[in-house]
């Protein structure tokens, strides 16, 4: 598992390399409208990322992983790419870029991205609870705390008023919040 845990952080250090930059050239630029939304939505994807390091490193060292049981760890690790890509403008067009009309363009590609990443980790998650519980009552938890997550990614999928953009991420800080605790 350690050199499994090894190309996943060197893979996750490109995608923060990625957003690093990007942020660099919209803080050098002086031709950026700033919006609230991009930004820290740039924020949930830099703390989605970490929390995957952290989940995969808090593992079993000592576990052995094969190629099947990686492939899905590198699909997120792919969909992490992309987004940490597309979280911010990695250029600066002469005319300027507006960060509200960037967030409205491009929504649906970067939620979506969140869908394919969150899927299948909500699916392995609730078989883990399938192979632990022996019944429905202490499966539920297990199903029950994908839900909120869920709810909040395809939301914003959909959403386009200011104001539901802002509901859905004090969602998404709260679920955030609850990750924060947890430790390797």
């Amino acid at each position: 598992m350690q050199q499994a845990l090894v190309f996943a952080s060197i893979v996750l250090g490109i995608a923060v390399a990625f957003e690093l930059q990007h942020l660099n050239t919209l803080l050098r630029s002086k031709r950026v409208k700033w919006h609230w939304a991009q930004p820290l939505f740039a924020f949930f994807v830099l703390m989605t990322m970490m929390s995957f390091w952290w989940m995969i490193a808090s593992g079993s060292a000592e576990e052995e992983i094969t190629l099947a049981r990686f492939l899905p760890i590198m699909w997120v690790l792919v969909i992490l790419n992309l987004l940490a890509a597309a979280a911010l403008p990695d250029r600066v067009p002469d005319e300027g870029i507006d960060l509200a009309a960037y967030y409205q363009e491009n929504r649906r590609y970067l939620w979506g991205l969140y869908l394919l990443i969150f899927t299948p980790l909500a699916a392995n998650w609730v078989s883990i609870g399938v192979m632990r519980s022996s019944s429905l009552h202490e499966l539920l938890p297990y199903v029950m705390s994908e839900l909120p997550p869920l709810a909040v990614i395809i939301f914003l999928f959909f959403a386009r008023r200011w104001w539901m953009v802002a509901l859905g991420y004090l969602g998404l800080a709260f679920l955030l919040v609850n990750w924060l605790g947890r430790s390797l």
